[in-house]
């Protein structure tokens, strides 16, 4: 008897070992390598446009291609990420490498403006012009963040100077020598004289007062200058990093653990708190708490460290808690069940102003809490909300009829059901980026 009792505790000890090796935070290791397939094959070959080049951009809910596929640089160059972080991850499977040199092409040889330099915003496959006379410091940066990535499929010397020559022109034309970071908005030479004098007509680009600084454009340089100087470590963007990484950290991260969204040229937040509730809630857009790009945030700035130093810094690794933390707190459904696009403080309190659920927010969180989980073992939140929010994704955004996200969760969006699966702001890159990196994970344990 005491020797089978002894064999069956040693079976039951041995089970509950073998099931934790095979899981990652409660979820099975296999499921997370075939959701990071599914989804990778959601969108590969069916983006690969062989008609004129680079992606297609928009599709329906079931997947069928719409009719107009205008294409923007930032979903061009989202996709070539992807296509060569898969091909990275899964070098047996050959439809990711041959989508990614598909858009490598297409970048270099379509959207490139050979005139006054940088990446066209948007192009009609139609008539291969560029639809706006403006070009976007942002879209950019998700250029040189792929053609980063690629470098790591294709490390040619010609790669390597189209990370150098996007890396370059970007410093030259939109680098603050003297106050630092970078403006967003790139008028031609043709239309400078003539908007300038009109800041209503920039303003209508929606993307704020041109000469402001942006949070959403300053993270997203630290996340390309972070990939550039891994593959090209040189002292300018070494530079370059080392500034994002402080101003972003700094400066644009306040004691509270949210990230300000706009500042003056010389650093002074824009900020509309003592301004009426109807004035804030109507200027919205340019004042309020996105707790999708806080919880990124985080990820971005570790990341960032990480590749500058060898190791996250203890600072970094301060504010990035803060900002995941102070997400957690304030952003997130009852019982970790998504999280909230936009808040606001009234009166000292936190209010939710836009309750949708977007996609690229729950994957940034979902991975983020994965991310901490790492750094904060004795935080037994994290872990237990990324168990959340993974079902959370499996269960409310995923579309398990016709595959792929919806742009919102369906608890909050029921008429996403019927939405675009993909469209200039949606391509594989959020979602695929954190499943990407959390099966990197379950392979490094």
């Amino acid at each position: 008897m005491r020797f089978f009792l002894f064999a069956l505790l040693f079976l039951l000890v041995y089970s509950c070992k073998s099931q934790q090796k095979n899981e990652f935070l409660g979820i099975p290791e296999s499921e997370i390598e075939t959701t990071v397939i599914n989804h990778l094959n959601d969108w590969y070959p069916r983006v690969i446009d062989t008609i004129n080049g680079g992606y297609f951009t928009n599709f329906e809910y079931n997947w069928e291609r719409s009719t107009d596929q205008v294409k923007m640089i930032v979903t061009q160059a989202r996709d070539l990420w992807t296509a060569s972080k898969a091909a990275q991850l899964f070098p047996e499977n050959e439809i990711y490498k041959k989508a990614a040199d598909h858009g490598y092409q297409y970048l270099i040889n379509k959207m490139w403006d050979n005139n006054e330099g940088g990446f066209h915003l948007t192009i009609n496959p139609e008539e291969e012009t560029d639809l706006k006379n403006h070009k976007l410091i942002y879209g950019n940066t998700f250029a040189l963040f792929a053609l980063a990535e690629y470098s790591k499929i294709n490390s040619s010397d010609e790669v390597l100077q189209w990370v150098l020559k996007t890396f370059n022109w970007m410093d030259s034309v939109a680098h603050d020598d003297e106050y630092l970071g970078y403006y967003n908005l790139v008028l031609s030479e043709g239309l400078k004289s003539k908007m300038l004098l009109n800041n209503e007509l920039t303003k209508k680009m929606g993307w704020g007062n041109p000469t402001w600084k942006d949070q959403n454009t300053s993270i997203h340089l630290l996340e390309a200058f972070t990939t550039a100087y891994e593959v090209l470590p040189i002292p300018s963007i070494q530079k370059r990093l080392e500034e994002m990484l402080h101003l972003v950290r700094d400066t644009m991260t306040q004691e509270n653990g949210t990230l300000t969204l706009y500042f003056t040229q010389n650093w002074e937040a824009i900020n509309y708190s003592d301004s009426t509730r109807e004035f804030i809630l109507e200027n919205q857009n340019i004042d309020h708490v996105s707790f999708g790009h806080n919880i990124e945030t985080a990820y971005l700035l570790i990341d960032a460290s990480k590749q500058l130093y060898g190791k996250v810094d203890s600072v970094t690794l301060r504010v990035a808690k803060k900002l995941t933390d102070h997400t957690l707190k304030y952003g997130f459904a009852p019982n970790y069940n998504g999280i909230f696009d936009k808040g606001y403080v009234f009166n000292h309190e936190m209010e939710i102003i836009k309750r949708n659920k977007t996609w690229w927010s729950q994957a940034e969180a979902m991975h983020t809490l994965a991310l901490m989980t790492q750094y904060f073992p004795e935080n037994l939140t994290y872990p237990i909300a990324f168990e959340k929010m993974w079902n959370y994704m499996q269960t409310d955004l995923y579309d398990h009829e016709f595959g792929g996200y919806y742009n919102n969760g369906l608890d909050e969006s029921p008429d996403n059901k019927l939405a675009r699966k993909a469209h200039n702001w949606k391509g594989p890159y959020h979602d695929g980026r954190a499943l990407m990196l959390l099966w990197i994970y379950t392979q490094n344990e």
